[in-house]
């Protein structure tokens, strides 16, 4: 198991890949915009000519996965990651539930570790349902706005 969940896809479009990008590009808001209601598109981030880099326009959700994909002649390849902010964020809990750990070692308190570690293990899990919620959402997003007419999963 990895520690920050990723998912692979290649997928086939309904369309021409550039009308796909063109739809895509007036359903996102660059990343360098100041906006005060990012709810009014669907995802924020990059699209270029035959790659894109989104996420979600829902501020915390959003910040769970991240879609990159390249598009070329009506097939493409979709990679799902986790981003930046909640990377850090776990990274950051697990630091204190390591740094607890050790002091719980020279503490000989055993009952602490396992606090600790369980806690470490709660946050993956909820790292991973997140991931598991917000990539579905995203995926169907845009499914719906680039006209996917396949998706398989790459192991």
């Amino acid at each position: 198991m990895k520690i920050f969940p990723e998912k692979d896809y290649s997928i086939e479009l309904n369309k021409d890949s550039s009308l796909a990008i063109s739809e895509l590009k007036n359903q996102t808001l660059s990343k360098e915009q100041f906006v005060t209601n990012w709810n009014n598109q669907s995802f924020i981030g990059k699209v270029e000519t035959n790659e894109f880099e989104v996420k979600l326009s829902k501020k915390l959700i959003g910040e769970f996965c991240v879609l990159n994909g390249k598009l070329e002649n009506g097939k493409g390849t979709l990679k799902i990651r986790t981003g930046k902010v909640i990377k850090t964020i776990f990274i950051a809990i697990v630091l204190f539930g390591i740094s607890g750990i050790i002091t719980a070692i020279f503490r000989t308190d055993f009952e602490l570790i396992f606090h600790l570690v369980m806690t470490i293990l709660v946050m993956r899990f909820i790292m991973e349902l997140g991931f598991r919620f917000v990539t579905k959402n995203g995926i169907n997003k845009l499914t719906e706005i680039i006209g996917v007419k396949t998706l398989h999963n790459i192991a």
